[in-house]
């Protein structure tokens, strides 16, 4: 096989419902590929079943569970020392959820599309949902729908990231390439030379978020950077979603949606959201949808009243402020100023 001028890089915990199907798809596809799986710390025998059945995809065991942000930064320094004499220009990262399944030309789709567009730095493919289907207990069988997961991140005037397309069923309304806020983190593919320059003391993705957000705030730097990411709809996966995707929706159904999530998700996704705001929101941005946001925040602001988890989620979001406000500051440093007010991505 030739040198792969593709990374996968998957991150794995507790993910033994969903690998197999994966490792399975990324085993059809038509162009050769080097495979990184981080497995945080997994207590579903991960590790040894990818000993016993994929002894030649690298893997990464971590002592403990340390996240999407960490396990992924590792992986793509993994990558980046292999490439040392390599043009970065020409490789690539994608980056994979463990609940993804390809079709078998998805990623030489989207290789085929960065290598003759040289100005995009990412790319995110089609994302239609999946489910599984048990038979009993021990036999299930993936089902694979019509209904769009993601065509690329978007943000409402309100400062709030959703998926495009979510929830709709396919009818070929997206099927038009074109330029995206940025990728969703479930599957997107990164050029290398991108993703260095988009990196803060070799931090791809921000550890202090931990998960959920890092993909808006990936998008939002490589934006401010004068970075472009495309939306490529040849390349087609399935994904599980095990979170509810962020579809455009109105305030009253946002605000019913976060009472219903999980915990310590709805905590991480209230703390990172403020987070992510704080790190990238430009003056100029904030002029421009502050009619918007401040309504918004305020009303999704009472959850805490019947949330413990918005609650704490707030709290510890206004203890790293700080350390968020010093990140803002290195940022905005390095925005050519023609970058710095992305307020007609606001719709």
């Amino acid at each position: 096989m030739s040198e792969s001028s593709v990374s996968v890089n998957i991150v794995a915990w507790n993910s033994m419902a969903y690998l197999p199907a994966l490792l399975k798809t990324l085993d059809e596809q038509t162009i050769p590929l080097r495979i990184t799986i981080v497995d945080n710390a997994s207590t579903d025998g991960t590790s040894n079943w990818l000993a016993g059945n994929y002894p030649h995809v690298g893997t990464l065991r971590n002592m403990r569970n340390y996240g999407f942000a960490r396990a992924h930064n590792q992986a793509i320094l993994l990558a980046l020392s292999s490439w040392q004499e390599a043009d970065l220009s020409q490789r690539y990262i994608l980056i994979c959820n463990p609940d993804i399944e390809f079709d078998e030309h998805c990623i030489k789709n989207l290789v085929e599309f960065m290598n003759s567009h040289p100005e995009i730095d990412a790319c995110s493919p089609k994302l239609l949902r999946a489910h599984l289907q048990y038979s009993d207990v021990d036999n299930k069988m993936t089902v694979r729908t019509n209904v769009l997961d993601a065509t690329g991140l978007s943000i409402s005037r309100a400062l709030r990231a959703y998926d495009r397309g979510a929830g709709e069923e396919d009818r070929g309304q997206y099927d038009q390439t074109l330029d995206v806020f940025g990728c969703t983190g479930a599957c997107a593919l990164y050029r290398a030379s991108s993703l260095q320059r988009a990196s803060l003391d070799q931090q791809f993705f921000d550890e202090d978020l931990f998960a959920y957000k890092e993909d808006v705030d990936m998008a939002w730097r490589m934006r401010h950077l004068g970075m472009k990411t495309a939306y490529v709809p040849q390349a087609i996966a399935w994904h599980h979603r095990l979170a509810k995707a962020l579809s455009k929706v109105g305030w009253l159904e946002a605000w019913r949606r976060r009472r219903t999530k999980p915990a310590f998700i709805n905590y991480l996704s209230t703390r990172n959201h403020c987070w992510v705001l704080v790190k990238n929101l430009t003056f100029g941005e904030f002029l421009h949808s502050f009619l918007w946001f401040l309504p918004y925040e305020a009303a999704k602001s009472f959850t805490m009243l019947v949330s413990w988890s918005t609650f704490r989620g707030y709290l510890d979001a206004v203890i790293g402020l700080p350390a968020a406000w010093r990140k803002h500051r290195r940022i905005t440093k390095l925005i050519p100023a023609v970058y710095k007010n992305l307020s007609a991505w606001f719709v």
